[in-house]
């Protein structure tokens, strides 16, 4: 009977999921949203944890990761993350979360404490969801996008692939566009 409640418990995390990135079918557009193209706008509900980032600013890399309380694999990036923001300190890492209301992610990020250690906010309504991972034709979560210093997407995918940190570290190494004039 607990085999079955926890099949049943992952199906419905996964049909949330999909009910929340817009499950597209199998002849979907290309995606839009692509590595080089400007990083569209963050929409924020509410700033959990860290000091709000209400636009990207050119001149600063970014990691902006899609993610979920109820997502084993999103935990399972958790101290990865925050060490590589705790490493690359220049950086702003950013998680947002996709498909939980504010007060559980409040909680979930409190119960972290120092295990968390990077800004944390909540989606407005899938907008994030939409305008990054959907727009990239990306499905699944966690998901990170590197935002370089020009404020292009730099690197796309999830945040434990052994390039994450290379691509974190190339866009902060890169010239700064507004310097260079």
């Amino acid at each position: 009977m607990r085999a079955l409640t926890a099949r049943s418990a992952a199906f419905a995390a996964l049909f949330g999921l999909a009910a929340a990135l817009g499950a597209a079918p199998k002849d979907a557009p290309p995606p839009t949203l692509k590595v080089g193209d400007p990083a569209p706008p963050l929409a924020v509900d509410k700033w959990i944890k860290g000091e709000p980032v209400p636009v990207l600013k050119k001149g600063t890399v970014y990691v902006v990761e899609c993610w979920a309380t109820w997502c084993g694999p999103c935990r399972t990036s958790i101290p990865h993350l925050t060490e590589l923001q705790r490493k690359h300190t220049e950086a702003v890492f950013i998680g947002v979360a996709i498909s939980d209301e504010n007060a559980k992610v409040k909680e979930f990020v409190k119960e972290m404490g120092d295990k968390m250690d990077y800004r944390v906010a909540t989606d407005d309504k899938n907008k994030t969801a939409k305008g990054w991972m959907s727009a990239s034709g990306q499905r699944g979560i966690p998901c990170a996008f590197v935002v370089d210093k020009a404020g292009k997407l730099a690197w796309i995918g999830h945040p434990m692939k052994a390039d994450f940190e290379e691509a974190v570290e190339a866009a902060l190494k890169a010239e700064n566009p507004d310097k260079a004039k």
